[in-house]
């Protein structure tokens, strides 16, 4: 486990961490932002700003514990801002909790800060005098990401110990290492830190404040109601500065001239990258660089509570000014006299972690990939965490990112997927409505063909009597007009029956090469006497070389009648139907569409068209059978049938048929 690792079910795609990481140590996979313990600098930035607390610090409290529980001595040596992190309590309260955990003593880490700063004095009078320059190296995150990523730097790292490690070899040198020491405070950095070769022995574990304040609430410290202690261990005064922007500067004794660079002080990720990029294309550009990325390690990423920069640094300066009235100056110069000769050295191991840069042909790939084809589409708004695509398709080569991640290419990702879904929606919902129609035509199919073969006896034989009396009655007979209503419903009834037969028989097709064209002008043909009649002229564009189809004939050619006087009937003066067809789908299917530009069918009758026995023809003008028997014929073909219309701006009936192949 590293030191900073990822909760999935907490991580919500925001890229946030990817944003914030000096080191490139977030891999985002399946759109989790996953740490890379090999990369990451534990400089826990990515903690400071994730919202949704997706990152987790590997605890330490376990094994801290059973440190207090074995048989040797445990020091605490805690952060100089630890009175800005617990701000609601004084820090005698906190010292006082500190021991009954069972620490035996609790040493302030500003006395090894002060130490250190020392060190720092005579090593910038050095660099003065051999214009040379160094990188102070207290901010364990900064000495991480020069190992790593600015090796060319390494050299020019100040060999000096952080206050921390000072104040454990302090530690271990006046009371033997035959004891446990632990750090407490605001830096996830330091977990690190103490696993470093050269450190190594100094400090045995790492608490965050947080941290030991869980412990303070397993133990049932209340910590609230304890008496102040007094700190143990040498005491410091400028020390406590350490954590405030600019503090070792101050606690070193050095001055930085504004008009001068001899001293760059700076703080947060964005200006200490931007120094580093500086010096390594230039490393001779001041005599001290002084950088931490947090702002002071007042600010750093695990402090406990919300207070401002300002608030912590008022909290520390009250303490630090209370510590000079209680402390003798004697007692601070004998600690510096006992420490005199403590070792404060320390190497570096440059571990360059530079990724491989991708060619222009890979970034163009990737970018493409992001359906990013030129320069207009790359939009640069860094929701995926990276400030440029250009960036961001560098990171997809690297392996770190996923095109994914790329939220106007989510978006389009999706309004896609939503149209394709949208669509297949439409088509389920017609195929249910097509498959209801089926089942109900199916039905009504079979109830018809029995319905006809008992009415057609009862009609014949009534159509034979009226025609016998008929003859037997004189024409000017009253009771003639009778008989030949009678007979006229009676054949409207008979030509009802047949619709039902005709109806009925949709389940048997008998398949045959046919020549579409030469059907359709025997459909023109029949029904052209009738369409002169209407004033209606019949247009026909089928092309003569259509392949041959593999269709019923009959049924196909009653088919076409019915839609064809159906478009004759929508048209009230003088009209035209076209009757044309195409292939489709490379030859398998061909597309025939009846059109006119007769009255339209009303959109709400659109969904009714092929019920059977819907009509709004007049009583006698039809049977309403026409096309539930067309919809019955092209479904027993494998085909599809449909109707576009719009009232008063005419009809178009489109029927598609496969062609199909001769069986056998």
């Amino acid at each position: 486990m590293g030191i900073i690792t990822t909760i999935p079910e907490k991580c919500r795609r925001c890229y946030t961490c990817v944003r914030e990481c000096p080191a490139k140590a977030i891999k985002v996979e399946q759109g989790q932002a996953t740490v890379i313990e090999t990369r990451c600098i534990a400089c826990g930035n990515c903690i400071k700003v994730c919202a949704k607390k997706a990152k987790k610090i590997a605890d330490s409290a376990a094994e801290v514990l059973q440190m207090l529980q074995g048989n040797k001595r445990v020091f605490a040596i805690l952060a100089p801002s630890f009175p800005a992190a617990f701000a609601e309590h004084r820090p005698g309260q906190i010292i006082t909790a500190i021991r009954r955990l069972g620490f035996e003593e609790a040493w302030m880490v500003a006395f090894g800060a002060e130490l250190v700063s020392r060190e720092y004095a005579k090593l910038f009078r050095k660099m003065k005098e051999s214009r040379k320059f160094v990188i102070a190296s207290p901010c364990p995150a900064i000495v991480s990401f020069i190992e790593q990523y600015a090796p060319s730097l390494v050299d020019y790292l100040a060999p000096i110990v952080s206050p921390m490690i000072a104040t454990g070899r302090a530690i271990r040198k006046r009371h033997g290492c035959d004891a446990h020491v632990v750090f407490i405070g605001p830096c996830t950095a330091k977990k690190a830190e103490i696993h470093e070769p050269s450190l190594a022995g100094a400090v045995d574990s790492v608490l965050t404040f947080a941290e030991l304040d869980r412990m303070f609430d397993s133990g049932g410290i209340k910590v609230a109601d304890l008496p102040n202690s007094r700190l143990d261990g040498p005491l410091a005064f400028t020390g406590g500065s350490f954590p405030l922007p600019g503090g070792l500067v101050k606690t070193a004794g050095l001055e930085a001239d504004i008009l001068e660079n001899d001293i760059i002080s700076t703080e947060g990720k964005d200006r200490v990258l931007s120094v580093l990029n500086e010096l390594v294309k230039s490393p001779r550009q001041a005599l001290l660089v002084d950088a931490l990325f947090c702002e002071g390690c007042i600010s750093g990423p695990v402090m406990r509570n919300e207070l401002t920069v300002f608030a912590r640094k008022q909290i520390i300066i009250n303490f630090i000014d209370d510590l000079r009235l209680n402390v003798l100056p004697e007692e601070a110069n004998d600690a510096r006299r006992e420490f005199e000769d403590l070792d404060l050295g320390r190497s570096f191991t440059p571990r360059c972690l530079l990724l491989s840069q991708p060619t222009e042909d890979d970034i163009n790939r990737v970018l493409m990939s992001m359906k990013k084809y030129t320069l207009e589409d790359q939009l640069n708004c860094g929701a995926c965490g990276y400030p440029t695509c250009r960036e961001k398709a560098i990171a997809v080569f690297q392996g770190l990112a996923e095109a994914e991640m790329c939220l106007p290419y989510l978006v389009e990702e999706l309004e896609l997927t939503c149209g394709e879904l949208k669509k297949t929606n439409e088509d389920l919902a017609n195929a249910q409505e097509r498959l209801a129609l089926t089942e109900r035509l199916a039905s009504l199919g079979q109830l018809s063909a029995g319905v006809a073969h008992e009415i057609n006896n009862p009609l014949g034989t009534i159509l034979l009597f009226s025609h016998a009396l008929s003859k037997q009655i004189e024409h000017q007979d009253t009771r003639q007009k009778d008989l030949q209503m009678i007979v006229s419903e009676a054949t409207r009834c008979k030509s009802i029956v047949r619709g039902l037969l005709d109806f009925a028989r949709q389940s048997r097709v008998s398949k045959a090469p046919t020549n579409l064209a030469d059907l359709v002008k025997d459909v023109v043909s029949i029904l052209n006497t009738a369409a002169a009649s209407a004033n209606v002229r019949l247009l026909c564009d089928v092309p003569a070389d259509l392949p041959k189809m593999m269709i019923d004939g009959a049924q196909i050619k009653q088919m076409f009648i019915n839609i064809v006087q159906n478009g004759i009937d929508a048209i009230a003066g003088i009209g035209e139907v076209r009757i044309q067809a195409r292939l489709l789908d490379k030859g398998n299917f061909v597309e025939i569409s009846v059109e006119d530009n007769g009255c339209g069918i009303p959109r709400e009758n659109l969904s009714k068209v092929f019920t059977p026995f819907f009509t709004t023809k007049k009583m006698g003008k039809g049977t309403g059978l026409g096309l539930a028997i067309a919809y019955g014929v092209v479904k027993m073909h494998s085909g599809d049938i449909s109707i576009q219309s719009e009232a008063g701006k005419g009809t178009t009936v489109l029927v598609r048929l496969p062609v199909g192949r001769r069986e056998g």
